[in-house]
């Protein structure tokens, strides 16, 4: 997978919008809890309470039956850190056509891009089961995006479970703040209900990476050796159309229930199957309720 600028440069369509106001003073791009000086008007209020008479609202004033003196304010705008959080147990290394090590890594790099175009801190978690493979504190490093794809594409997944995951979850702020969970989802649905809860208040934007071969395997008599992702112990088959159509009927099965508890977690997740397609996330990204 390349990873040319012009590649990633893609990635600067990519923008986000919290529900919730921010606090902070830094100046940013998204919309901050404080009033005063800004580009976007907030509300009016009594000079009293807020005693600046360069913004004096003169119409509201000497309409206001009570002679009291209204100011006008408005909404600043603050920064914030967007944390890619990247699930690299060893089921991202299964694959029946596609790379999903690889999408990850073009994922987080391409975040990397589009935070520091839009004046946000960028941090970077990956891990393997309970350990930590790779990492990047908060920063608007310059070139960070160009050499994410291929330190991150050099990481062997392994491991299972969440608790990586949940630890390190409980140690980023909780304000100010988007995390961008990447993974193929490959957990019972009390896992991610637990991932999701250590996740909590932070808004969250899960990303799942999805793998079509997996998901339908060829209906075809023969043998197959698989591999469980998450074991790695192998065992021999005997697959056929019969056997196919059960797969992909568990792997239904599972994504529904799993559906289920980002649903109940207000979360709704961005699906990738196979490859990205930068203006689908873009879109998507837009539509999601952070």
């Amino acid at each position: 997978m390349t990873t040319e600028a012009a590649q990633l440069h893609l990635f600067d369509a990519l923008a986000w919008r919290l529900a919730r106001a921010l606090p902070g003073l830094r100046s940013g791009a998204h919309a901050g809890r404080m009033r005063g000086a800004g580009e976007s008007f907030a509300d009016i209020a009594p000079l009293l309470a807020h005693p600046d008479p360069r913004r004096l609202d003169l119409r509201r004033s000497v309409t206001d039956p009570f002679g009291t003196l209204f100011v006008r304010r408005f909404q600043t705008r603050t920064d914030l850190r967007l944390h890619v959080l990247v699930d690299a147990s060893a089921s991202l290394a299964a694959g029946g056509g596609a790379d999903r090590l690889g999408l990850a890594a073009l994922l987080a790099a391409g975040f990397a891009q589009a935070a520091r175009r839009g004046q946000d801190l960028f941090s970077l978690d990956v891990l393997a089961g309970d350990r930590r493979l790779a990492g990047e504190p908060p920063t608007r490093r310059a070139g960070l995006a160009q050499v994410l794809p291929e330190r991150l594409g050099a990481l062997v997944p392994s491991g299972r479970g969440v608790e990586g995951m949940a630890q390190a979850a409980a140690q980023l702020p909780a304000e100010r703040i988007l995390v961008v969970l990447i993974s193929d989802f490959d957990l019972a649905p009390d896992e991610l209900d637990r991932l999701l809860a250590a996740l909590r208040p932070r808004p969250v934007l899960p990303i799942w990476l999805r793998d079509s071969g997996l998901e339908n395997p060829a209906p075809r008599l023969g043998l197959a050796e698989l591999r469980d992702p998450e074991t790695g112990r192998r065992r021999t088959v005997l697959t056929s159309a019969r056997w196919a159509a059960r797969q992909a009927q568990a792997g239904r099965d599972a994504r529904a229930a799993l559906a289920g508890v980002f649903a109940a977690h207000g979360l709704r997740p961005v699906e990738i199957i196979d490859s990205i397609e930068v203006a689908e996330l873009a879109a998507a990204l837009d539509e999601a309720p952070l």
